[in-house]
């Protein structure tokens, strides 16, 4: 009987060293699932933000974004998202005083968000947008110093996420703005760079075009299209632009504020 003791024991032994496994792999499960979940459930909070940004309930979208500050500070998806915040609520006030800051404080995160991932194309998109409209409120000569950062990190936003109607708008923005410099503007763009930035309505004008193509919803790709084609002396487009302009629906007040001016517009054809 006691020959069978050694055995018993053995056996003892052994299976609590099965239970001892199958315990380790119960934990590497539990780490494994809420590892997938998290992937999963992170993804989903940045796309409601996005989703709430698209309908321009801004509100909404900061109201998740801010309590992600803790866990997500240095990453460049809260990083932009941030940055896109405070350019938005730049664009829906009449304030100087807040336009300037709220562009400001959106500049400091887009280059935080360009620190954290340089291969982002949201981080370098908003970067440019943010430095070109910090350039315009503090006047000409800012305005053409940033213009070459404008378009590098623009172009570089395009090429990492061609299919973003934004990224197309701001380059037909951009050479907007400088073929439409005055005379005096241009002597100053040629007093700062020995080759000032060169720029078209007819460049334009085929990036407004892609932007509408990609998001024909958005009031603005429409309503700038008309404008550079009226540049160009195309009456029969630019009418087509800004009626398209002035049919969508509304998303935001600013969106009312471009169709107004897209009416504005049409009366003088």
């Amino acid at each position: 009987m006691n020959s069978f003791k050694p055995v018993i024991r053995e056996g003892v032994m052994k299976t609590r060293h099965h239970l001892t496994d199958l315990k380790g792999l119960a934990f590497i499960g539990v780490i494994f699932v809420v590892t997938v979940l998290r992937s999963q459930v992170v993804p989903s909070v940045w796309q409601q933000i996005d989703d709430l940004n698209e309908t321009k309930d801004f509100d909404g979208a900061y109201a998740l974004l801010a309590p992600l500050e803790g866990e997500y500070g240095d990453d460049v998806r809260y990083l932009w998202r941030l940055a896109r915040h405070h350019f938005n609520n730049s664009d829906n006030t009449t304030d100087e005083a807040v336009i300037e800051q709220e562009l400001n404080t959106g500049f400091e995160f887009s280059q935080k968000a360009l620190a954290a991932d340089s291969a982002s194309a949201d981080a370098h998109g908003f970067y440019g947008i943010l430095i070109g409209r910090v350039g315009e409120i503090k006047g000409t000569k800012q305005k053409i110093l940033n213009s070459y950062d404008v378009k590098k990190h623009t172009m570089k936003a395009i090429e990492l996420d061609p299919e973003n109607d934004s990224w197309q708008h701001v380059m037909g923005r951009w050479h907007y703005t400088l073929a439409d410099l005055s005379w005096f503007e241009r002597q100053i763009a040629s007093l700062i760079y020995a080759a000032p930035p060169k720029a078209s309505f007819e460049e334009a004008e085929q990036y407004f075009a892609r932007a509408a193509e990609l998001d024909p919803e958005d009031i603005r790709h429409f309503l700038w299209l008309g404008k550079t084609q009226l540049e160009l002396d195309k009456e029969e487009a630019t009418r087509a632009s800004l009626e398209t302009a002035v049919s969508l629906p509304p998303k935001s007040d600013s969106d009312a504020i471009l169709q107004d001016e897209a009416q504005e517009l049409l009366k003088k054809l």
